[in-house]
């Protein structure tokens, strides 16, 4: 009875590696393009926020049919996230380079303004993923739960600054990390993102409980 437990537990963990592979090169694949990114990582939070819960279902057509439902939505976010990013890190320069306390002081500025750019970029598209809504919404929401949700906002940063500093730690780190990166690293940090994500979206969830007795 305990092997065949032992078993099961190991054929389950297995078979969870396995859909990560997958979703980690479908994931890469369709985000070769450069601007597909947003719809590509949507994609990915719709069948991740379905794994961690294990409700996958069928992993190829569930990432291709969410790839497709928020293509539009998810490709605008993105390339909104990504001009955004450009003018932060050429106004992040310029700060720098000017020296003296109002170079410090904008530079210190530019600091906290990436990282909300960066938790908003975290957050607006696993929203896409579990929510329909505008743009203009899930932007909102995003910088709701930024606030509203520091503790877990931090942790996620956190989470992502390490392993990006891991990475490029030494010459042989990122040998190492490269190959790992693009077996199964996104999708590693995008299902710790997704049970931490589950607890962050009960702000929504009781909101839509207290609506609804009303």
């Amino acid at each position: 009875m305990n092997f065949n437990w032992t078993d099961n537990v190991v054929t389950r963990a297995l078979s969870k590696i396995c859909d990560m592979v997958c979703l980690n090169v479908l994931w890469l694949i369709c985000s070769i393009p450069i601007f597909t990114i947003g719809a590509s990582t949507a994609a990915l939070y719709t069948v991740m926020l379905k794994l961690v819960k294990n409700e996958e279902g069928y992993i190829f057509r569930g990432f291709f049919k969410a790839f497709k439902e928020n293509f539009k939505q998810s490709t605008i976010m993105w390339l909104i996230i990504l001009a955004l990013a450009i003018v932060w890190w050429v106004d992040f320069n310029f700060a720098g380079s000017l020296g003296g306390n109002a170079g410090f002081v904008l530079t210190v500025i530019f600091i906290l303004l990436g990282i909300l750019l960066l938790s908003v970029m975290i957050y607006v598209f696993p929203l896409t993923a579990r929510y329909e809504n505008t743009i203009r919404s899930t932007f909102r929401n995003a910088l709701i739960l930024t606030i509203a949700k520091l503790p877990y906002t931090l942790l996620m940063i956190l989470i992502l600054v390490a392993a990006v500093v891991l990475s490029f730690w030494t010459v042989q780190t990122l040998m190492m990390a490269i190959p790992l990166w693009m077996l199964i690293g996104v999708s590693l940090l995008a299902w710790i993102y997704s049970w931490l994500l589950r607890r962050v979206f009960t702000i929504f969830e009781a909101a839509g409980e207290e609506s609804d007795k009303q």
